[in-house]
């Protein structure tokens, strides 16, 4: 992971309107990119022909876009949420350009097959498509956007605990009880939408 106090600095900087700290900033944390982006490419067999460098390249295209100002992150724990929320998004908008080519633009189930242990009991869940996942951990997070973003970087962008305490700036313990009753909130909250 990359340092911390250095990636606070750079986001400091990126802030104040420092053009060269947006790319140093990229550079410090593009491996911890590249390796949320491979664990979540994995948990997502539908997405075979993507490869994590072109996730990467593209999160940082839509973070960093050359015709807009940069963008002015709080902190280290709105960066790597801004982060997942693009991953989550791309990840959306791709599958739905590829059911458009590939289908026609029917709809493809995509599987909810995760990580043991990961969302509880869900992975007995087949939903109709990634969004209505997405769609409830938006309706978390209006009540409680820490445990929605502790599901954004566990389950979206595959980091661990200790790694969501780091990203967050929490207490490894709150990491833990959000994602114990995110995970019991979305089970009930999937069960409830797809019935």
């Amino acid at each position: 992971m990359a340092d911390k106090e250095h990636v606070t600095l750079l986001l400091d900087a990126v802030a104040k309107g420092n053009d060269n700290a947006a790319a140093e900033l990229w550079n410090a944390v593009h491996c911890e990119v590249h390796q949320m982006a491979t664990s979540r490419l994995f948990r997502e067999r539908q997405t075979a022909s993507l490869q994590p460098t072109m996730v990467v390249n593209e999160i940082y295209m839509r973070i960093w876009p050359k015709d807009k100002e940069p963008p002015n992150f709080q902190n280290r724990r709105h960066f790597f949420g801004s982060i997942s929320r693009v991953m989550e998004q791309f990840l959306i908008d791709y599958a739905r350009s590829r059911n458009r080519i590939k289908r026609g633009g029917g709809r493809v189930k995509v599987s909810l097959t995760l990580a043991e242990g990961e969302l509880n009991q869900l992975e007995s869940v087949d939903t109709e498509s990634i969004e209505i996942l997405v769609e409830s951990i938006r309706k978390l997070a209006l009540d409680l956007p820490q445990a929605a973003d502790v599901v954004r970087l566990r389950y979206i962008s595959g980091l661990t605990i200790d790694q969501v305490a780091d990203a967050l700036e929490i207490d490894r313990k709150a990491v833990i009880k959000d994602w114990e009753y995110a995970r019991a909130w979305l089970k009930r909250e999937l069960t409830r939408q797809l019935k």
